[in-house]
Order: structure tokens, then sequence, then C-alpha cells
């Protein structure tokens, strides 16, 4: 028989509230095990659409945000403890890194199918990846992380933790909310940037269109959004996918409607940066989006480009680029494809990243134009690059890092703080998480800022 709950508090360990946070994880695993079922039937793509929805929301409302306020209360808090093993702290948190990036290329898929793109095999490997990360993160958290909190806290300081998690993930999943409109958008832009000295680039919701209205659209409002930018005194900066605005159906249109973005952009009046940011998608879409940057560039417009350090041929990508007047926004990369063309493994990426960053900091690329944009959540590597940036020369207004919009707010703070130019991407569109994004390190941002 089971007594009244006041008469069972006692028993609990001080970690169970924990406990309970990974049960809500727990139970959305079988939600992404079935939707890997049904990717295997043939045929009928608007029921598969559909069995996405739920496995979207739980990954941008529960997963994404608990990981995030983990890694940023729970994780460090432990590391300041005597005894805790660094290797697991460690290992927890490459952990963290790949799961995330799991996340970003399921949220990832969806957006391709949603643009009918259809890919199930490379779509139920990627769920098959995320649920044996999830199970083996909770694993590790319940057999080794929590055993020691309970041993060596006590019960008031582990609550302490627990509490901290609950309004980081709190804050996480409010962040992650998008406005739906321009106007929405660029009054939040104004207001951070008001309240917090903190810049933002608009990025209307959308990738792998083949729809000619929705593609439309999507140009129309982002140039609408411009043009709101501009009114509201605010640098007009934008953030596209080429896959948005044609790329899939055709390239022509794409480069007129990417001409025509930039030309709203150029018309605005000056601003700190003044900018239409093609994002980089997946390998394939790279000599296309590189092109699209050039022609961007040989009719005067301002157009900047991103780069993923998980591609092995960035290094040979970014070496025209370094000796010309145009914004290079660096990103980890979301789409691995294996090691012929990828770095492997987080910290491979890393030291990847912070070769490309060297390069982009030399004094002969400031000489040449260069605006380097660091759009990474990493926050000991953005460290050690404004580090750099110092010791080469670059005042802090010469280069910039970029987060998500309410994405580590503590790391972006900071930096600002300490006089850096910190842009935050600010997607907008159909209501949903900003998660939606993470196209390289920003699934669209995992995918953007792929990162993490």
């Amino acid at each position: 028989m089971v007594g009244p709950p006041h008469l069972m508090v006692h028993q609990m360990r001080p970690t169970d509230n924990f406990r309970h946070l990974h049960d809500r994880l727990r139970s959305g695993v079988a939600l992404v095990s079935k939707l890997e079922d049904l990717l295997r039937e043939r045929g009928n793509p608007a029921a598969k659409l559909a069995a996405f929805a739920p496995v979207s929301d739980y990954l941008q409302d529960v997963v994404l945000p608990h990981l995030r306020a983990e890694r940023t209360a729970l994780y460090s808090e432990t590391a300041r403890l005597a005894g805790i093993d660094q290797r697991l702290l460690s290992q927890l948190d490459d952990s963290w890194e790949e799961l995330e990036r799991c996340v970003a290329r399921v949220l990832h898929d969806q957006a391709r199918l949603r643009g009918g793109v259809h890919d199930s095999a490379s779509c139920r490997r990627h769920i098959a990846t995320l649920v044996r990360l999830l199970r083996r993160h909770l694993q590790a958290m319940e057999d080794a992380v929590l055993p020691y909190l309970d041993r060596e806290l006590s019960d008031q300081d582990v609550y302490r933790l627990y509490e901290l998690i609950q309004e980081v993930s709190f804050d996480e999943e409010l962040a992650g909310k998008v406005p739906a409109g321009a106007e929405a958008a660029v009054a939040a832009a104004r207001r951070l940037r008001d309240g917090q000295g903190i810049d933002s680039e608009l990025f209307f919701l959308g990738e792998y269109v083949s729809d000619p209205q929705i593609v439309e659209r999507t140009v129309a409002t982002t140039v609408e959004a411009c043009r709101l930018m501009g009114a509201a005194g605010l640098a007009a900066h934008l953030s596209i996918d080429p896959t948005a605005i044609g790329l899939l159906s055709d390239a022509d249109a794409c480069r007129r409607n990417a001409e025509r973005i930039a030309r709203s952009v150029a018309e605005q009046p000056l601003g700190r940066l003044n900018l239409v940011m093609l994002d980089m998608e997946d390998l394939t879409l790279v000599e296309p989006t590189l092109r699209l940057h050039r022609e961007l560039l040989a009719l005067g417009l301002p157009a900047g480009i991103t780069l993923q350090a998980r591609l092995r041929r960035t290094a040979d990508d970014i070496g025209p680029l370094l000796g010309q007047p145009t914004a290079v926004r660096l990103v980890k990369g979301a789409f691995p494809l294996g090691p012929e063309h990828d770095h492997q493994g987080g910290r491979a990426v890393s030291a990847a990243y912070l070769d490309l960053a060297t390069r982009m900091l030399a004094p002969a690329a400031r000489e040449a134009g260069l605006r380097p944009i660091f759009a990474t959540h990493d926050g000991a590597l953005l460290l050690r690059i404004a580090a750099l940036a110092q010791s080469q020369g670059w005042a802090p207004d010469q280069f910039e890092f970029e987060m998500l919009l309410g994405v580590r707010m503590d790391l972006q703070r900071r930096l600002r703080s300490e006089g850096f130019s910190v842009r935050a991407h600010l997607p907008f569109g159909t209501a949903g998480p900003a998660s939606t994004l993470l196209g390289g390190e920003h699934p669209a941002e995992a995918v953007h800022l792929g990162e993490a």
C-alpha cells in the first residue's frame, strides 16, 4: 500500500528531482523510435511529415533546452567539486555536442522532407544515432554523475543545482520561441540592441524549398525585414539559405532573388554592418553557394558567406576569401558525411575551427578588409579566439561573435561587457523554437552554428 506523499518525502534521494527530469527526456525516445519505424515504410510522405511534428516539438521544447541547461548549470558546477572525475565531465561535454549536432541533423531532415526531398535511409540513420546517444547520455548521468552528487553534496546544494537547471532550461525554451513576423522580429532586435548592446541578424525560417510561391514569400518577407531594420535605425544584417530562395529549382532565379535582397540591404542607411549573409548548407551546395557569393560581390553588393570548419575542403575554400573585403562567418557545421570529407569528432572539428580562425585573424586579412564572424556557442573556443584577435592587433569592432538568440546569454553578455561585437542570430517566421535553425553552428543553426 502506498502511503500519503508527505510520509514518503524522506525516502527520496536528493537527486531524484534530476531523475524526474530524465523521465521527461526518456518518455520521448519511444516517440522518436516510432518515427524511425514509419520511415521504413514506402510512400505516404504526408503521413511521415505529420509524424515528424511531435518529434520536432520534443527535440526543440524538451531535449535541447534540457541539454543546454545541463551543460550551463550542472557541468560547470560539478567541475568545481573535489573528487569528480574530470574525464567523465569531458566525455559528457563531448556527448552534449554530439547530441546537439544529431538533433540538428534530424531537424534538417524534417526541413528537407517538407521541401520535397525524400531520403528516408539517411533520416533513419540519424534518428537511430539520436536514440542511441540519448540513452547513453542518460545512463552516464544516472550511473555516474547523480550518485556522485548524492554522496558529496548536501540535500540543499543538490536542490540548488536542480533549481538552477530548471531556471536555465525554462529560459532556453522561452528564448527559443521565435517571432512570427518581420515587425516582431525587428522589435526584438531593437530591444536587444538598446537593452544589452547586442546586434542582431534576422533569418526568415525555411530551407530546401522548391515551391515558387514559398520562395517568393521568403524573398519578399526578407526584403521587408530589411526595410524595417533600416527604418528602426538598425544595421540591415540578414541571413538567407540559398535553398530557400530557389537554388533547388532554378539557379538563375536564386541569383536574381539574392541580388534583390542584397540591393535592398545596400539601399538602407549605413549601419555597423549592412550585409546579406549566405548560409552554407550540405556538401552538394558548397560550390553553388560560393559561386553565388562571387556573383554578388562582382555586382558590388554587400554579401558575406558561411564556411563550415567540419569540412576538410574549407581549408582551401577560405584562401581566396582572405584577400578581399567581404565577411566570412565560420561555423562548426552540422552535415557530417564521413572521414573522406569531414574532420572526425568534436576535438578535431574544434581544432580545425581554431586553425581557420587563426588564418582569418592574420594581419593581412585585416588589411584586405575581411570581416571575420565567429559563430559558435563553444565558450572556451571563443575566448581563445578573442585573445588571438587581440594579440594580432584587431580592434574589438573589426570582428564579431555570433550566437543564437537566447543561447549562452551569459557568454554573450560577458563578451559584450568586455567590448567585443556580439550578434544574435534571430530567426522569425513560422512560430516555433529558434533551434529549428541550429545549418551550420546556429537545425538550420545548430546547422548554421552546427556547432555549438
